[in-house]
């Protein structure tokens, strides 16, 4: 199944580049910017828990050993609600090749199927994404960029990239979904201990 998982990642990698392209004037992301990873919940299933796990042992020593240091961290503080993610190292993903599917699709403006509602990515307030067309006051796209390029919105909410549909077409069960601090947990809390 985690052959099939990965076929589907790569998909799904060709389509995210596609809108990121399309989406450039807008898009402020780049190695090491790293705000998404720095506090989140990153909520994800059990298939997305699995790839990472895959990711995580074949790390090189030395940035296992950072990444087993941020896990314990994490897993000995407080039940906080929003941490940063134990995969950062010195401001990259250790593991993105096999990051969850919010992560892959963070930083685009997206929008729910089945609401409407349209989802600016948080960093526009820190002046980054779609921070070139957005205005504060009244939370509005204002305008295209200078090259005429309009903000699109993607529907690439989790829902839309776990459904049924995509579970029987690429013939993969996504299984449970939980935060990554609870599969840690499950993972990790005896070694912790």
């Amino acid at each position: 199944m985690i052959n099939r998982y990965r076929k589907y990642l790569q998909i799904l990698d060709e389509k995210l580049d596609k809108m990121f392209k399309k989406q450039a004037p807008f898009i402020k992301c780049q190695k090491g910017c790293a705000y998404c990873c720095k506090e989140g919940e990153y909520p994800m299933s059990e298939l997305e828990f699995i790839e990472i796990l895959f990711k995580y042992n074949e790390l090189e020593q030395q940035i296992k050993d950072k990444v087993d240091a941020n896990i314990s961290n994490l897993l000995k503080s407080s039940r906080q609600k929003l941490y940063e993610c134990p995969f950062l190292v010195d401001n990259v993903c250790s593991v993105y090749q096999a990051r969850g599917l919010i992560c892959r699709t963070f930083g685009l403006l997206s929008y729910n199927d089945k609401t409407g509602k349209k989802k600016m990515p948080f960093c526009v307030d820190l002046g980054l994404n779609y921070s070139n067309v957005y205005d504060k006051d009244t939370k509005t796209l204002t305008e295209c960029a200078p090259d005429g390029t309009e903000p699109l919105a993607f529907n690439i909410d989790r829902t839309t990239l776990r459904s049924p549909n995509i579970e029987r077409d690429f013939n993969i069960f996504f299984g449970e979904d939980k935060a990554l601090v609870d599969w840690l947990r499950e993972e990790f809390q005896a070694v912790v201990d």
